[in-house]
């Protein structure tokens, strides 16, 4: 009976922008005792990476965890894998970033370990065969990919075992195959299970099976750090690793020594299976959930998975045009600065927006968590700061076609501000501060997903030692009540047709009103010595009304509206929305006639000319002057899954300006620092 070799890997991350406190509980319950854990282990070797922002983090607050991490390398026990410094969906970004985010984390592994690093971490296995010549390119020899590629690819689960080749253009690499059915055992059964399932792969030959997963799984996930560490689950897994006859640990660099290759394969595009079914909107989730189940009922699963397969990754960005935005953008702000050969600081910042989390979502908080986004956000003004300056702040005025949906945007910048508007709509997609690094507009729109469903059915488990695949646990009651749908884009200066009773609630279920943030306008850019402007015109459907917005050298613009004689609104009034993306909604207020008024309900303000909102959080002012508006505002809350529960999210407020007048009005928006305290 041959022996069973056993690549143990963990992969270890989190983003650029999550909370310090969030770094600290993941060291204090996962990073931390799993490698002192492991240290008491000579004989489990383990493969391990570390995203870049991790690394940032240990340098700074945690170093005792490097000198550890060293020490287990030196003596051959770990072995430190690379991948993209800030943890990107290589197939998101450009060659150039690809190569300079893997040289990045290479040159580390170099300085801090004094070892050359020989495979690859690729993010959330989203793979595409071109990345075989890209990790070669970089200097690497292999990586690891789910069974699931394999079984795409049309391999029998019995082929699941040691290693394969795979090219492009040549340039070949070695993929392991990671275990599918260790994944979901370890480490939620009993160790002892876990250990049967690893003999169970023996055979006459020796045998190469690989795991290479999540590491917070090791006490960050919920309820595992009582079940990996207070009940010993890791100590026994270990113990019995140590002392079986039949299991052999390996490292990767180890195992390609020892175990040739089993052939070329050629891997199709593809993550791991979950991915496939994040990416799917409600209705073609729904379908196909009822087939999985319904293999699943005829004991047919098995035969017939490989033919079934979710949604293809980049289609997140068909899924969300709000995240398809924030993509794009960050693609022009990456061949801006390539053509203009920016500095490595600004390009740094560039790479920082490119943390993989905040473009997708799924079991995990991902796009849903607007810090991470505004992390994102800020990182691409900062890059987008140093090309201006580069540029000398050239073309204040242009069209672009940004988000690469066939139809350009009207970009306009000056010293104060970025802004990105749409001629759908004449809406406004991003309007960044420069010296805040901070986008006004990052929103998301309120959208239906799948697991939705299971919040109006209130299905609640325990979720007690379960694969966080299975856990589902609402952390607050009655969260159905939040599960409003927009009908349009949140973006700002959004005009509505009102009718007359509309209401507090109209606003926030979008009844009682048309919007015409749908509608094409036609769009006339204008460039003057001290101002920049953008003409928009809408003619449709009894509407005939110009839209002038005007930018000047203050950090803010203008928009006044004039109406044709020839209007439809008869007893309807015209509504301007803003949506404003205010991270810290217990510091913000409205201002008005003397009185500071509380944003986190949905407010009927009456009637006013002035209307001021501070974030005391930001120590911004923004300044509304209209001629005598109705205003009301709204705290917008999106309900998304995370790694512990559903959840409801502050997103952003929006203000609605419902104006009376049928022949002109200015609507001002400007911003002011302030130094008031909350």
């Amino acid at each position: 009976m041959g022996k069973v070799y056993f690549i143990f890997g963990v992969h270890n991350h989190q983003p650029v922008g999550n909370f310090d406190h969030v770094f600290q509980e993941a060291y204090q319950r996962c990073y931390s005792p799993f490698l002192r854990t492991l240290e008491q282990f000579p004989a489990v070797t383990c493969a391990i990476h570390n995203s870049g922002p991790l690394y940032d983090w240990f340098l700074k607050s945690a170093p005792e965890y490097l000198e550890i991490l060293k020490k287990l390398a030196k003596r051959g026990q770990v072995e430190i894998i690379s991948g993209g410094y800030y943890e990107p969906i290589l197939p998101l970004i450009s060659d150039e970033d690809k190569q300079s985010q893997i040289k990045l984390m290479n040159e580390f592994i170099v300085k801090e370990f004094k070892q050359k690093a020989a495979g690859i971490w690729v993010a959330e296995r989203v793979w595409e065969q071109y990345l075989a010549r890209t990790i070669r390119g970089a200097g690497l020899f292999y990586t690891f990919l789910d069974d699931t590629h394999f079984r795409y690819a049309g391999l029998e689960q019995r082929e699941f075992f040691g290693r394969y080749t795979t090219e492009d253009d040549g340039q070949s690499i070695s993929v392991f195959p990671i275990s599918r059915s260790l994944r979901y055992k370890i480490p939620f059964s009993k160790a002892e299970e876990a250990i049967e399932l690893l003999h169970s792969f023996a055979s006459e030959a020796d045998v190469l099976v690989t795991i290479f997963d999540d590491g917070e799984k090791f006490g960050l996930w919920p309820n595992t750090y009582e079940w990996v560490y207070q009940k010993e689950w890791l100590t026994q897994f270990f113990s019995m690793l140590s002392s079986s006859q039949i299991i052999e640990m390996i490292t990767p660099r180890q195992a390609l020594e020892r175990f040739a290759s089993k052939g070329l394969v050629y891997l199709p595009t593809a993550s791991y299976e979950e991915m496939g079914e994040w990416v799917l909107g409600p209705k073609p989730w729904r379908d196909y959930n009822a087939l999985t189940t319904m293999l699943k009922t005829n004991n047919t699963y098995d035969i017939y998975n490989p033919f079934v397969r979710g949604g293809y990754f980049r289609n997140f960005y068909h899924k969300y045009s709000r995240l398809n935005y924030m993509h794009k953008r960050m693609l022009s702000v990456s061949r801006q600065l390539h053509a203009d050969k920016a500095p490595l600081e600004a390009k740094k910042s560039l790479w920082k927006a490119q943390t993989n989390c905040g473009y997708w979502h799924g079991i995990f908080g991902g796009f849903y968590l607007s810090h991470i986004r505004e992390a994102v956000y800020a990182n691409l003004i900062r890059a987008q700061n140093c090309v201006d300056k580069l540029g000398g702040f050239a073309a204040p005025i242009h069209t672009e076609d940004i988000d690469l949906d066939g139809n350009d945007e009207i970009i306009v910048k000056n010293k104060h501000l970025i802004c990105c508007l749409s001629s759908t709509g004449g809406t406004i997609l991003e309007l960044s501060l420069r010296d805040q690094a901070f986008n006004l507009c990052n929103t998301i729109t309120r959208q239906e997903e799948s697991y939705h469903a299971k919040i109006r059915e209130h299905v609640n488990e325990s979720g007690e030692r379960a694969s966080i695949h299975e856990v589902i646990v609402q952390k607050e009651k009655d969260l159905d009540k939040f599960l409003v749908y927009d009908a349009y884009e949140r973006h700002s200066l959004v005009d509505h047709v009102i009718d007359k009773n509309f209401s507090l609630d109209d606003f926030n279920y979008q009844r009682n009103m048309r919007t015409l943030s749908h509608d094409l306008y036609d769009v006339i850019a204008k460039q003057a010595k001290t101002s920049s402007g953008v003409r928009f015109r809408h003619k449709a459907e009894g509407l005939d009304f110009s839209k002038n917005i005007k930018f000047t050298a203050v950090p803010g613009f203008s928009a006044t509206y004039t109406f044709s004689k020839k209007n439809a609104l008869n007893n309807r009034f015209f509504g301007v929305e803003f949506n404003l993306s205010l991270p810290s909604l217990n510091d913000i207020y409205a201002q008005y006639v003397g009185h500071a008024v509380s944003l986190k309900e949905p407010r009927e303000h009456g009637e006013h000319s002035s209307f001021v909102i501070v974030d005391y959080h930001k120590k911004i002012k923004l300044v509304f002057s209209c001629s005598q508006a109705r205003v009301m505002t709204m705290p917008v809350y999106s309900v998304s899954s995370s790694e512990s529960g559903f959840e409801r999210v502050y997103q952003e407020i929006s203000v609605l300006f419902i104006v009376k007048k049928k022949d002109s009005f200015t609507l001002s928006f400007f911003v002011e620092s302030s130094e008031e305290e909350g």
